[in-house]
């Protein structure tokens, strides 16, 4: 395996995540900041998640088919920076905010997909796809860049840069990805095959409503984090380090995944993130202290290392090589896409009418419901035979 072409990916990894970090925590503050609340800012945090909902697997689909999946990426990262530069030049006018993350939206619904697509095909020519959690924590290194430069300053004067520096990061991005080496040219015999793994694969579905459920409470919790802290007297700089250490703990797994896999079974630790996920929002249910919340916001990484770091080799072994991408987007779908949609409907009706604390139990409620699914869909997806990492 070429060290090279690792660090490409580490590369592209950190870049990528820095516009992440600056945009994702901080979105809901900026639109409430250009006066965007109630249905009008639920709408436009939907864009995001449905834009997933329709695109991803279809784009998943057809890079498989069609092999292009690299093609794909680098015109994502594209309409990212387009979107994002859109944003900070665009009037202060409803529509055009709503413009710009349909453009950002066109970008987003592929590139987490993608770029993790390419990187467990090069690792799997070699039979390494343990390194990739190596690979990935560059992302979390990049997105705790991103997200704790913004928190350094005083928000009420950074946030009208957040979408320039997510544009910066883009076309950053960009100039790595063409680079990065392309996906292996076998095609799928069966064209069919992106959608028998739904239809005749129970457990696989089940795990995908557990995705949702997960991703109902996931986005809850990223969209009013800072809302919370704010809420509870965090000063600024409070927020940004509670965004940027969440990462910390999922860096310092995601360095350790062949160690963590070989001593505990694959099962467990996949299923670790999912059961902490419910406890997360039951804490920030009951703790009105900004340090408390602070340390809350760690139990983040543990969730990210479990569902996708753990995640994608779980479907590895259960997905042909060949249909990785349309596995891995509705494995995304799912979660980013239907599950965030969802929370992203529901939950300024609850907190406009009911206030935090009641968004927060609302989140606790379905969380678990996801960790039911999920519990019983790893039954099938992991046997005993294949619960302790080789």
């Amino acid at each position: 395996m070429d060290k090279n072409v690792g660090l490409k990916f580490k590369i592209y990894y950190f870049i990528k995540f820095i516009g992440q970090g600056v945009l994702y925590p901080f979105l809901v503050l900026l639109l409430i900041s250009k006066g965007v609340s109630g249905s009008a800012l639920g709408l436009l945090l939907m864009i995001i998640p449905f834009g997933k909902v329709v695109l991803q697997p279809l784009s998943g689909y057809l890079c498989d088919l069609y092999r292009i999946h690299k093609s794909v990426l680098l015109i994502s990262v594209v309409l990212n920076f387009l979107g994002g530069l859109f944003m900070f030049l665009c009037p202060p006018v409803y529509i055009y905010y709503l413009l710009a993350i349909v453009i950002i939206t066109l970008g987003e619904t592929s590139a987490d997909t993608l770029i993790n697509t390419l990187a467990i095909d090069y690792l799997a020519r070699s039979n390494r796809q343990m390194d990739f959690g190596r690979w990935r924590l560059w992302g979390a290194f990049g997105y705790m860049a991103g997200s704790f430069f913004l928190g350094f300053f005083v928000l009420d004067n950074t946030l009208k840069l957040i979408p320039l520096v997510f544009a910066g990061a883009n076309i950053i991005a960009l100039f790595a990805a063409f680079s990065l080496p392309r996906a292996s040219e076998k095609k799928p015999v069966d064209w069919l095959g992106g959608i028998k793994m739904v239809t005749h694969n129970r457990p696989y579905v089940l795990l995908l409503l557990g995705m949702v459920f997960a991703g109902v409470s996931f986005s809850i919790i990223m969209n009013y984090y800072s809302v919370y802290m704010k809420g509870i007297g965090a000063a600024s700089w409070i927020i940004g380090l509670g965004v940027a250490l969440q990462t910390g703990v999922e860096i310092l797994l995601s360095a350790n995944t062949k160690a963590i896999t070989d001593r505990f079974s694959l099962r467990a630790v996949y299923l670790l993130g999912f059961a902490i996920l419910p406890v997360r929002t039951l804490f920030y249910f009951i703790n009105k202290n900004p340090i408390i919340g602070l340390a809350i916001q760690n139990l983040h990484g543990f969730y990210i290392f479990s569902a996708f770091i753990v995640g994608m080799i779980v479907l590895d072994r259960n997905l042909q090589p060949e249909w990785r991408s349309t596995g891995q987007a509705y494995y995304y779908s799912a979660f980013g896409g239907i599950g965030a949609m969802l929370g992203s409907f529901i939950a300024p009706l609850i907190f406009d009418s009911q206030g935090i604390s009641m968004l927060w139990a609302v989140a606790t409620a379905i969380a678990f419901i996801g960790y039911l699914f999920v519990h019983q869909a790893s039954r099938k997806l992991i046997p005993k035979a294949e619960e302790v990492s080789a």
